[in-house]
């Protein structure tokens, strides 16, 4: 650090990221305000609407449940802010396909993301929804 250079320098980028931080970790996800946008992934799958939607939302670790509405068929997840992004909500969608269900999932930047990290963490999820609508179910005795 220069001595010639004023401390307010180095201290409006930091002021940025902290309010960036705070406003990515106060946005959540609500089913009222959802919708899938210009990026979309698409799934097929022979479970029933219902049945995806419950499997879907039992999805833990990374991913959270922000707001669900099981008549609708729509969740909306969120991942939180990592090194790399300042986290995502994930609308999901799921309707009626022939003898099973369509499951469309969109992502949306808690703040500001562009770049191969929202492609990467939106293909993360929908691997994981994938995973988690073609586990066999439990069987219950």
């Amino acid at each position: 650090m220069n001595s010639q250079t004023p401390m307010w320098v180095y201290l409006i980028p930091l002021a940025m990221v902290a309010v960036g931080f705070l406003i990515a970790s106060q946005r959540t996800g609500s089913v009222a305000s959802a919708a899938v946008g210009h990026r979309r992934l698409e799934l097929t799958t022979t479970a029933s609407p219902a049945e995806a939607f419950a499997r879907i939302a039992l999805i833990a670790g990374k991913y959270k449940i922000d707001d669900r509405d099981a008549s609708r068929g729509i969740l909306v997840l969120s991942s939180g802010i990592s090194f790399g992004s300042w986290g995502f909500l994930y609308p999901v969608f799921i309707t009626a396909n022939g003898t099973g269900s369509q499951i469309d999932i969109g992502i949306h930047s808690k703040l500001i993301q562009f770049g191969p990290i929202v492609g990467l963490a939106h293909r993360k999820l929908r691997d994981a929804i994938e995973a988690a609508v073609s586990a066999p179910a439990a069987r219950v005795a």
